[in-house]
C-alpha cells in the first residue's frame, strides 16, 4: 500500500507491459520442429528441418549438460533443452550416448 503512494500507477502498468512483451518475444523465439544432428569425428553439427521441408543452415552443436532427464545443447548461438518426451526413446538414448564423454 505504501508503494502505491510512492510509485505512480502508470509506471507500474508500463513496466508490466514491457515485461509481458519481453516474455512473449522469448516464447515466440523458442525453437520447434525437427533437429537433425550429424557427428563428424568428435564434432557435432545440426540443422533444423524447416516448415517447407528443406533443411536450414548447418550450425555447430555443443552438449554442455547431460542430466538424468534433460539434455542441454547449444546450436550455434541458440540454446536448446531436450526433454525425454521431445523425441522417441531410442533417439533419446542414442543422443545421450553420442553426447556422453568418458570421465565426465
Amino acid at each position: 500500500m505504501v508503494m502505491s503512494w510512492l510509485v505512480p500507477v502508470w509506471l507500474v502498468a508500463v513496466l508490466v507491459l514491457c515485461t509481458a512483451y519481453v516474455v512473449w518475444r522469448q516464447y515466440q523465439a523458442q525453437p520447434s520442429g525437427d533437429l537433425q544432428l550429424v557427428k563428424k569425428g568428435a564434432q557435432f553439427s545440426g540443422r533444423w528441418l524447416l516448415a517447407n521441408g528443406e533443411l536450414g543452415d548447418e550450425r555447430p552443436v555443443r552438449c554442455d549438460y547431460i542430466g538424468p532427464w534433460l539434455l542441454g545443447l547449444h546450436l550455434g548461438p541458440q540454446r536448446v533443452w531436450l526433454w525425454p518426451d521431445s523425441l522417441p526413446a531410442h533417439s533419446h538414448r542414442e543422443l545421450r550416448r553420442l553426447c556422453h564423454r568418458a570421465g565426465r
